[in-house]
């Protein structure tokens, strides 16, 4: 029985190796959780990887999670790079610069430990709906399929995770209304008085706005990151220059030039020791 079932499999293979009936495997698999299982949540650009973790009272059910685990699983990317024609959502970081911020800061990551092991998934937001992401294409030999590419989540599994996703970036949002050391993240005044700096949180990149106070006009306008990068804004004390600080300890900083209408990057500018950062 054995030898015929291995026979059956075996013809099985040929014919889709010759028809081109290749399908995906998963790339790991996670069997039924028990007992406890401690979850925790981060959220924004590169979630995956930051340390921090969003202080929320969200929850979820663990089979729920194992659900979810494995759905991300089955898009292997060795399989989808051939079939990017089964994946929902392109989006070409070179012509669509925005939208990728947008995405990217959008990601949350649900992570479950649980009898000395530790899983993860990441879910995407786009448009209203919810992505895994499998592979990013292109460069120089590929440049016509070049791009992030994502699967959008399954209509029930999304029903279920939309409300938690929503939660934690509610809680994310009211823990970034916080004033990191030195840095709001709504508005700052020149140390004179004389401008105001506004910043305006969008569904992608973060803008923000040089307001002359004595004419009440925007004299200046620039995008230092993303939604999911920012971490507030500081100037100087003695002069034109506004700081700009992102979730990876990079601060950037921006002085007026030779007019009120001319703000530049200040390439290799030192930040005076009087400002602190989140994490300083």
């Amino acid at each position: 029985m054995l030898k015929k079932t291995t026979g059956i499999i075996l013809i099985l293979l040929t014919l889709c190796l010759f028809t081109g009936c290749l399908f995906s495997l998963p790339t790991d698999h996670l069997g039924k959780i028990k007992g406890d299982v401690t979850c925790d949540f981060r959220a924004g650009r590169n979630a995956t990887h930051m340390n921090e973790t969003v202080k929320t009272d969200a929850v979820f059910d663990k089979d729920r999670f194992v659900e979810l685990y494995n759905e991300d699983a089955k898009y292997d990317p060795a399989f989808y790079k051939h079939h990017l024609n089964r994946l929902d959502l392109r989006i070409n970081v070179e012509e669509e610069r925005e939208e990728f911020e947008e995405i990217a800061a959008s990601e949350v990551n649900f992570r479950a430990a649980f009898d000395g092991k530790n899983r993860h998934v990441s879910l995407f937001r786009y448009d209203s709906k919810l992505y895994f992401f499998v592979l990013s294409m292109g460069g120089a030999s590929q440049p016509d399929e070049q791009g992030y590419y994502y699967k959008e989540v399954p209509k029930k599994m999304a029903d279920y995770w939309n409300p938690i996703y929503d939660k934690v970036i509610a809680d994310k949002e009211a823990d970034r209304k916080l004033t990191y050391g030195s840095f709001n993240v709504e508005e700052a005044k020149s140390h004179d008085g004389k401008f105001t700096a506004k910043v305006l949180i969008g569904s992608g990149m973060v803008t923000v706005q040089i307001i002359d106070n004595e004419t009440d006009s925007i004299v200046s306008s620039f995008k230092p990151c993303g939604k999911g990068q920012f971490y507030g804004i500081c100037w100087e004390n003695d002069r034109y220059s506004l700081w700009v600080q992102t979730d990876t300890s990079y601060k950037i900083c921006y002085s007026m030039k030779e007019s009120r209408w001319d703000w530049q990057i200040e390439e290799g500018a030192r930040m005076p020791d009087y400002i602190k950062g989140r994490y300083d």
